[in-house]
């Protein structure tokens, strides 16, 4: 069935499948078509495997991981993780290339990303984002839509910054961490790995790691004891 759906095209472009087929791979497919430098091949759904034509997706389900192999047979390059779980984002990006697909990276064409700004494999930059000179953008990072990334910020691996949130210069988002939708961080300030600042939050002073913080200002008030997710 997967060899059906990779029937030659005239294409020249790289052949590219999103991991993942929920609401957060919706929004990867959508900004690959919008930049029209890829050609979607389809999904791999390591939780419902099950071959099936997504009509929002515009695209098959080709299965899980286990058709690699027939998919590198068939020219495809590279995959981009389209799940929204920060650390499983991670783990699934490394299992992905240790398979020996590439990371593909996708910026919106409505995206303004400063001529200077490193933008790491695997990230995707929604519709609407502004990320200032002199920062670096990570990989498998989510620069969700119309977030603002201000000067010489650094985002490290596997963060996830919502829509709408917006960083102040010299700001650092350490690895697997979540800035959610709304949220603001003042500058200079520095969010620790896998933490989680809440929707709507201020955050003014420094994060340490694996909390969640929320509220104006934002104050600690647990450890992180669940995965950061998309939203």
């Amino acid at each position: 069935m997967v060899d059906r759906k990779l029937a030659p095209e005239a294409s020249t472009r790289p052949k590219v499948v999103v991991w993942g087929a929920s609401g957060h791979a919706l929004v990867v497919a959508d900004v690959m078509r919008e930049m029209g430098m890829y050609d979607l091949v389809g999904f791999l759904d390591d939780v419902n495997p099950e071959p099936r034509w997504l009509a929002r997706h515009e695209a098959w389900v080709l299965g899980g991981p286990e058709q690699i192999p027939r998919l590198l047979e068939a020219g495809v390059q590279s995959v981009l993780v389209g799940i929204g779980d920060c650390e499983a984002r991670l783990r699934i990006a490394d299992g992905a290339r240790a398979a020996g697909l590439r990371l593909a990276s996708a910026v919106h064409p409505h995206a303004t990303v400063a001529r200077d700004v490193a933008v790491g494999p695997g990230t995707l930059v929604c519709a609407g984002v502004i990320v200032q000179p002199g920062s670096s953008i990570g990989e498998n990072v989510i620069l969700n839509t119309a977030a603002t990334v201000d000067h010489e910020c650094i985002i490290e691996d596997g963060a996830h910054i919502g829509p709408g949130a917006h960083l102040g210069g010299n700001v650092v988002v350490g690895r697997a961490a979540w800035v959610g939708i709304g949220a603001i961080v003042s500058n200079n300030v520095s969010i620790g790995a896998r933490s989680v600042l809440g929707a709507g939050a201020v955050l003014v002073r420094d994060l340490p790691a694996a909390v969640v913080a929320f509220g104006v200002p934002a104050t600690v008030r647990r450890e992180s004891t669940t995965l950061a997710t998309a939203g």
